[in-house]
Order: structure tokens, then sequence, then C-alpha cells
């Protein structure tokens, strides 16, 4: 027996409404359409002229809500978006960094990143953004081995470091409102520690401090 072979197939219930629909598009691509019991569209998986492949899901109302897709750049993705169509999710696989998960407010406002490279940048880090899309926080593992965390004030001003260079020691920096350096923890390879202050116009106002452990005096 012949296949069967026709631009395009439809399935229909007992009302005669289309319940899915495989086919080509006239830009040249094929898509499986299905719809629900009132005929709505809420999933299509969807092949590009190009290559590009997706499967999208719609809401009660036909907004879609959420893609999944490997594109012609080389990227994969899954994008979710809530009912006015603003993103609020989104995973991403691309050869060229950063890899990772994107967080978005109602607003439309950048929030938070968890991401892995690009390589060269970035080894691995978490940054978040707060509500007025101000970058406030981030930590991470670097290329060169160190790691660390960095807290920002609403204006954008660096007011807090810690974390460890690849071949120094782990250091505690506190800067006040104006950017101003103001105060270090820092421990060295020898086992003691050291704390510094500054004043307001960044002179020196302690000198540094010997925090050698109790007991090791002597060592």
């Amino acid at each position: 027996m012949e296949p069967l072979r026709v631009p395009a197939v439809e399935i229909v219930d007992e009302d005669g409404r289309v319940r899915a629909r495989l086919g080509l598009r006239d830009e040249g691509g094929v898509a499986l359409d299905l719809a629900d019991a009132d005929g709505m569209v809420r999933a299509t998986v969807r092949v590009e002229p190009g290559g590009s492949a997706s499967v999208k899901l719609a809401d009660a109302d036909g907004t879609w809500r959420a893609t999944l897709g490997s594109w012609l750049d080389g990227t994969t993705s899954l994008d979710l978006w809530d009912a006015d169509r603003r993103q609020r999710v989104g995973i991403r696989e691309d050869p060229d960094g950063p890899n990772g998960l994107t967080v978005w407010d109602p607003l439309g406002h950048l929030r938070a990143l968890l991401a892995v490279g690009p390589l060269g940048a970035r080894s691995a880090s978490a940054e978040f953004w707060d509500e007025a899309g101000r970058y406030r926080a981030g930590v991470g593992v670097w290329p060169d081995g160190g790691t660390g965390m960095e807290l920002l004030d609403e204006q954008g001003t660096l007011r807090g470091r810690t974390g460890q260079r690849a071949e120094g020691p782990p250091t505690v920096e506190l800067y006040a409102r104006d950017g101003t350096f103001r105060a270090a923890l820092a421990e060295y390879p020898d086992g003691t520690g050291r704390v510094a202050l500054w004043d307001g116009a960044g002179h020196p106002v302690t000198g540094e401090v010997d925090t050698t452990p109790a007991g090791d005096e002597g060592a």
C-alpha cells in the first residue's frame, strides 16, 4: 500500500473542532499543533527550514508561557514567561557562555544569575540585583583559582568584599559610602592574622594589629 502523502493532516473531535494539526508551514517549516477542547492551540512542536527546533506551550488564554528550543546559533534554551508575556526565567546553554539560570521580576528587572563561563571571564558565579535593577551582590569562583564575594549599596558603591586570591591569603575588606577603604582583615600563610583600619581621609589609624593565635607566640 502506498504511503499517504499530504501537506497537512488535521484531527477533529466529535464537534468538528480541530484538536491537532501536522503540516507544512508557508515559510517551509513543519509543525505539530495541539489544541484544547475549546480549539485553543496549547502546544506546538516546530522545525524551521534552517534547522532550529522548538517546543512551545501556552496557557488557557493562548498566551505562550514556555519555550524549549535548539537554535541556529548553536545555543539551547528553556524560557518561561508570565501571563503578561514578560520573561521570568531563562536557562541557557551557549558554546561561548555564559551557561546557566537567569531570573527576572514581574517588572522585567534582572534579579538573579547563576552561571558558568564564559571561559576566561568567570568560572562559576551567583549574582543578584535589587528591585530597581541595580547590581548588589555576587559570589564566585574565578578562572585564576580565586574565590570571592562582594556587596554593593544602592548607589552601586562597593561596601564589602571577602575572598581568597589564587596565591594569596583570605581577606575581608570594608569600604565607606564614598568608596574609601576603611578596614581589612587578612590571614597569612604563616598562620598569623592582620587587622588594619583607615579613617575617612584614607589615613591609617591603627597600623597593623598582629592577631597571632594564643600559644603561638614562640612559634
